[in-house]
This record gives C-alpha cells, sequence and structure tokens, in this order.
C-alpha cells in the first residue's frame, strides 16, 4: 500500500512539475519577416523576399534554394528557446565561441525595415547550439543545429534551377558544336529538324527530341564554379557546344559548353562568366546528336 502511494506521489509531482519558459528567439511573425542575412568571417549573404518568394540579392541576384529557406524558417526562425541561461559576461562568450568573429550571424528584419533582430550561433560538438543576440552577453541554447547545418557557403543557398522552359515556351533551337549544326522548330504540338543539307518533320515518339525538351524543362546544377579563371575565358571562347533558344516571349537565352573531365561540363549562361554551372555529359550529349537521332520513330 505504502508503495503504490509513493508511486502515485511520485507521478502527481512530475504532473505538477512547471515546465520550463520558453519563447521565440525572433519576435517577429514569420509572415512579416522580409528580409534575412547570414555571415561568417567568410561570406555574407542577403536574401529578400518579394511577394511569397525568396531571393539572394547579395553577393549574386538569384532565387533562393526553397527547401534551405523553409529548413532555416523550421530549424530556426520559428524556433523557441528556455529562458534559462547558460552563461553570462564576456568569459562565458569566449568559452561558448560566441565572439562576433567566430560565430554565425543571422539578422532577421521586418518587410516595411522597422525591426532587425540580430543572433550568433556557435556549435560546441553537442546535440543542440547555443546562441545571443548581439549587444548581450547572455547565453542561451536552441534544441536544434544551427552553425554547421546554415553555413555561409554560397552554392547551398542558390536555387539549383538553372534553365526552366516549358514545351510551349520554347519556338526553336539552334544548336551547334564541333561536328555541325542544326535547328528543331516547334509548331504547335510538332517538331522539325534542319541542318545544311536536310530538314523533315520529327517523329512525335522521337526520344531525342523528348530528351531536349526534357532537360531544358529541368536544367538543374548543385556545383557552381568562378568562370573568371583564364582557362575558362580561353575554352569559351570556342565552346564544344553552343545552344540558342528562341522563346515565345521574343526573349533568346544561349548557353554555352565546355569539357570539364570526362564526365562533367561546365555551363555559361547568356554569355555570364560571373558564375558557371556544373552539369553531367548526359546534358551535353542531348544536344550533340546527328539527324538519325531525330528521324527514328522509336523511344
Amino acid at each position: 500500500m505504502l508503495l503504490l502511494i509513493l508511486v502515485a506521489a511520485y507521478f502527481l509531482l512530475r504532473l505538477n512539475k512547471p515546465e520550463e519558459k520558453q519563447s521565440h528567439i525572433y519576435d517577429l511573425d514569420s509572415l512579416s519577416i522580409g528580409t534575412i542575412e547570414v555571415f561568417d568571417q567568410k561570406n555574407t549573404l542577403k536574401f529578400k523576399k518579394t511577394g511569397d518568394v525568396w531571393n539572394l540579392t547579395f553577393p549574386v541576384a538569384w532565387a533562393a534554394d526553397t527547401l534551405r529557406i523553409q529548413a532555416l524558417f523550421m530549424n530556426v526562425l520559428t524556433a523557441k528557446f528556455p529562458k534559462t541561461t547558460m552563461g553570462e559576461g564576456e568569459e562565458a562568450i569566449k568559452n561558448f565561441k560566441l565572439q562576433d568573429n567566430q560565430a554565425l550571424h543571422i539578422v532577421v528584419g521586418d518587410a516595411r525595415g522597422k525591426k532587425r533582430i540580430h543572433t550568433m550561433f556557435s556549435n560546441m560538438g553537442n546535440p543542440y547550439d547555443y546562441f545571443r543576440y548581439a549587444g548581450s552577453d547572455k547565453i542561451y541554447q536552441i534544441k536544434s543545429k544551427v552553425a554547421n547545418a546554415f553555413t555561409t557557403e554560397l552554392s547551398n543557398w542558390r536555387s539549383p534551377h538553372v534553365v526552366h522552359h516549358e514545351e510551349g515556351e520554347l519556338n526553336s533551337i539552334d544548336v551547334t558544336h564541333p561536328k555541325g549544326s542544326f535547328t528543331l522548330t516547334r509548331k504547335k504540338y510538332d517538331w522539325f529538324y534542319k541542318d545544311a543539307k536536310e530538314e523533315f518533320p520529327i517523329p512525335t515518339t522521337n526520344l531525342g527530341i523528348l530528351k531536349v525538351v526534357n532537360i531544358l524543362a529541368n536544367l538543374d546544377a548543385y556545383v557552381f564554379v568562378d568562370g573568371e579563371a583564364e582557362d575558362y575565358t580561353a575554352k569559351f571562347a570556342k565552346p564544344e557546344c553552343e545552344v540558342t533558344l528562341h522563346l515565345t516571349n521574343n526573349k533568346t537565352q544561349t548557353l554555352d559548353f565546355i569539357k570539364n573531365d570526362d564526365e562533367s561540363y561546365l555551363l555559361m549562361v547568356d554569355k555570364d562568366s560571373s558564375v558557371l554551372f556544373m552539369v553531367t555529359f548526359d546534358t551535353v550529349f542531348r544536344f550533340i546528336r546527328h539527324a538519325d537521332v531525330f528521324r527514328s520513330r522509336a523511344y
């Protein structure tokens, strides 16, 4: 009987135990957040929301990776933390590696530019990270990984989408490579092949045109390369393959490919050498084909 009373008392005490008070790290409604800045000693990344879309604004203008932004909101920007301090003072800042020059900085602002919250995060090799607010020496713990999960490597934050044109947005495709050149032209639902020697309608079941259309709808790259190096400049003077897309909005887009190694190529878009995109051999191989590939009816 005594044992039952003790067990009941134990569970009663657990149920009545006060929970540790928690607060949101960022005192902003997630929908009101309009700017994000992530930086450390090596890099600075700036983001801005336009409508419902997040874009990088620095160091390049590019669509942000939606999955990375979603993870940032879920694990950091909408996260809560226990109000109990883990340390306080200059010595604590040093011990938790939260000095300005060691921490990962995340600065969040509202769309109107009236509110700005600056935080710093560090990882001590523990399951959870530590953080403090800029101008404060109080250290708190967040029950998620931040410093190592959201590093400032640009390639982790850029959207991988490089070229995205649905079939209905394409009027024609000009292709030039060392073995020849040809044009693929769309007329409603049909495609036509033409080179210096012949022209013919492409069968609707032709695998060659399907592969070209599919890659232009979803040409992604996850490796980005600085294109200013002299050896790249020389190679792009005579690319392995040149593709010009003529779009229904009367715009054009150029895709130039050079060989990187036996398995990959580097892509330059619209003659912009500031950044190159690494793509597979299969991506380029879809364009450097001969006429018979587009004449075949079978898959």
